[in-house]
């Protein structure tokens, strides 16, 4: 009988100790971190910027309602980020919290001579979400995160999301999270690739002058070099090419539609090409995925060779000309003059690749299947002989709906009907 009451007096204190919260903190005890910028440091090896909400409404606003919450930075040199948050920690009346740090924002310069050093380094902390956004800037990361205040909302996180969602609905970027960027750093399948930033200075914005005469297409630009006036200084433009850990170039936005197409990751654009029928006007086609590419891979001779087809389907959103391309005459005329653009682009992103010796389309994730044990693909190398491969591509394209026109009809003029 002692014994049993001595088992239950021990459960009961054990559950007590159970259920106390000791250790919990108070949500009001934390900061949470929205961005992290990382740059090459002067006073240490890294500086980490830091952007945070002030968590103090700013007055009162119409109906006696608070006013929103503002946000402010703070850069740090240091050895490491955990270092550089425990000095944030010795200014702040709160404890510093990164599991809802969206953006992972890294300087070009820094990238360029390698991230592993901080990228290995963070993987291992439970606050760093995987989900969280890698970021490539040109200048500053500490600017990118002073500069970074949307101007549609106030609600960071909600802006943050709304960014990269844009890479689904214009292809001319693409979203890569802390994990697929982790990961290809590790991988013998594929190199990391990552999204461009950029501020602009609206240089490129003309006011007077002619346009170019020869086509130039809505994503034949880099980051920070679009011409446009007004709305947020940074933009999401390109996207940038690794080797290892460092970065060794660049698409613009076109070439970057191309890897999400080679990479079955390509959701949907608005694409131009100048009318075949007119060379000084545009036509723009709404372009879809039809399905994901179809890639197969052989070896010759222990030279690999890749067979790519792509397939996509589009709606007619802009017609300039007359040209009745709704027609059963014209519509396969602009079908295959649209394959031809779109395998020029692609085929010029390859070659740009190869030049980089960079896979990162993933074609190693079908070649390895040649191979009967991972010591032999690790053998072969696929990463140091992608830039042998022979890449051979295929576009299809259908025009699937015309718009709310079936039919363009002639302009008339007093002079007679013009076509």
């Amino acid at each position: 009988m002692r014994r049993l009451v001595s088992v239950v007096l021990l459960l009961v204190f054990i559950i007590s100790l159970l259920t106390a919260c000791w250790d919990a903190r108070e949500i009001d005890e934390w900061s949470y971190v929205y961005i992290i910028g990382v740059d090459k440091g002067v006073g240490n090896a890294l500086r980490f910027t830091f952007q945070l909400p002030s968590l103090k409404h700013e007055g009162a606003g119409a109906g006696g309602q608070l006013g929103a919450t503002s946000q402010y930075t703070t850069s740090i040199d240091a050895p490491t980020m955990y270092a550089g948050v425990n000095i944030a920690e010795s200014f702040t009346s709160r404890r510093l919290n990164y599991m809802h740090t969206k953006y992972i924002v890294i300087s070009e310069d820094l990238a360029r001579e390698g991230v592993e050093r901080f990228i290995n380094s963070m993987v291992r902390s439970r606050q760093i979400r995987r989900i969280a956004h890698i970021i490539i800037v040109k200048g500053k990361a500490s600017k990118f995160v002073e500069e970074f205040k949307p101007l549609l909302t106030s609600a960071i996180s909600k802006a943050q999301e709304g960014f990269m969602d844009m890479h689904l609905d214009t292809g001319l970027f693409i979203n890569t999270s802390y994990q697929d960027f982790f990961r290809d750093l590790k991988t013998t399948y594929r190199m990391p690739a990552a999204p461009l930033a950029a501020f602009n200075d609206f240089s490129n914005y003309r006011t007077s002058g002619n346009p170019p005469e020869e086509f130039k297409s809505e994503g034949d630009y880099y980051a920070g070099e679009l011409p446009r006036s007004g709305g947020n200084k940074f933009e999401f433009f390109g996207t940038a090419l690794f080797n290892g850990d460092k970065m060794v170039g660049e698409l613009n936005g076109d070439e970057s539609r191309a890897l999400l197409m080679l990479r079955g990751e390509f959701n949907r654009g608005s694409i131009s090409i100048a009318d075949p029928k007119d060379k000084e006007l545009r036509i723009t086609i709404d372009t879809k995925a039809q399905k994901k590419p179809d890639i197969k891979i052989d070896f010759h001779e222990g030279k690999p060779v890749v067979n790519v087809k792509i397939f996509l389907e589009g709606d007619i959103q802009n017609l300039q000309s007359l040209t009745e391309y709704e027609s059963l005459e014209f519509k396969p005329v602009l079908e295959e003059v649209f394959e031809v653009y779109i395998k020029g682009i692609i085929d010029k992103t390859i070659d740009k690749c190869k030049n980089l010796n960079v896979d990162v389309f993933g074609f190693g994730e079908k070649a390895v299947m040649h191979f009967l044990t991972i010591q032999e693909w690790e053998e072969y190398n696929w990463l140091s002989r992608f830039k042998d491969a022979e890449v051979n591509t295929e576009v299809e394209f259908a025009i699937r709906r015309t718009g709310t026109l079936l039919k363009t009809n002639p302009t008339r003029y007093s002079e007679g009907e013009k076509k």
